[in-house]
């Protein structure tokens, strides 16, 4: 596996060095179990010289991201800047930005964490695919990149050869999936285990400040408590309206403002979420998560589930049990 790490300036010098870290003792512990090291990574920035990091230090690199060389995947650090910094830097973003579109379209693998992810939703490419970002810039996210499949609960996301972490040291988490999409789930859990990293599948929601959650949008959460609490009736957005006390003509207003699409949209994509959840977290059969999702036809389920997600009900269970093994 070839690793091409981006240092623009204001990057978290612990994660280029944390990744280089694990890196490192994973080729150690391969070589040690009788196989060949097979991880090797350089530190890119866009002229090839020194970036300033967040924390004020030097940080040296590899190389330019002009040069010939090809890897299997690359990451984008979040930064530690303010906005001010921000706007003086976005010359240089739109440049990354452009140079990440041209790897993607190349085939590479390309992961981003914390505000790195926005690096990537100016480049367009999150636009119509699932991504995730740490919980205090998702606001910022969604007013700034409507089109993006924003998955407010997740740790991780991944779609398109495109792979987003959340918070600012999930970068861990980040590297992990890199490493199981391009070496397989074994060596993944290979340099997890002798990193000694928790690989259990877990919720932003555990980390977000009640007081943050009171902040959002009162009919979003009522509406979203809704939709979850469904059961075996399903909810219409007429239910949902009037739930809510309003006329579906105002609920469909509102909800073009607050989430730049109609309820029904919400309201399936809310299923959905919440299907992906069960298959993740029970051994619970299709059937029964398609009526505990509000579907009393399983094909509807089925039909709405792979429109989202791209694969079927089945075949993500397996895929996320293999991950999690």
């Amino acid at each position: 596996m070839k690793l091409a790490i981006l240092a623009l300036e204001g990057c978290m010098q612990s994660a280029v060095a944390g990744i280089a870290d694990i890196l490192a003792l994973s080729n150690h512990v391969m070589t040690l179990r009788g196989g060949a090291a097979p991880f090797s990574w350089r530190t890119l920035s866009l002229d090839g010289k020194p970036v300033r990091a967040g924390g004020g230090m030097l940080l040296p690199v590899d190389g330019a991201i002009g040069t010939r060389a090809t890897y299997d995947a690359i990451i984008v650090p979040g930064s530690l800047i303010d906005h001010a910094a921000a706007q003086r830097l976005q010359p240089q973003y739109d440049r990354a930005g452009a140079w990440l579109r041209r790897q993607h379209a190349g085939g590479r693998l390309i992961g981003a964490f914390c505000s790195g992810v926005l690096l990537l939703a100016n480049a367009g490419l999150l636009d119509g695919r699932r991504a995730t970002i740490t919980w205090w810039l998702q606001s910022e996210l969604r007013r700034r990149h409507p089109k993006v499949d924003l998955a407010g609960d997740a740790v991780i996301t991944q779609a398109d050869r495109l792979v987003c972490a959340a918070g600012p040291m999930s970068w861990v988490d980040l590297l992990l999936r890199l490493i199981e999409l391009v070496e397989g789930p074994e060596v993944a859990k290979v340099c997890a285990d002798y990193a000694v990293i928790d690989t259990a599948q877990r919720t932003q929601a555990i980390f977000m400040p009640l007081g943050y959650l009171h902040a959002q949008d009162p009919l979003l959460m009522k509406a979203d408590m809704l939709v979850r609490r469904t059961g075996k009736t399903p909810i219409t957005v007429r239910r949902l309206a009037h739930a809510l006390g309003l006329s579906e003509r105002t609920l469909n207003r509102r909800f073009r403002e607050l989430t730049h699409e109609p309820p029904q949209a919400f309201i399936t994509r809310r299923r959905v979420e919440h299907a992906r959840t069960l298959l993740e977290t029970t051994t619970q059969p299709i059937k029964a998560i398609a009526r505990a999702t509000g579907y009393e036809d399983e094909s509807s389920f089925r039909k709405a589930f792979r429109k989202l997600t791209l694969t079927s009900p089945q075949a993500y269970r397996a895929q996320r049990s293999m991950r999690a093994a």
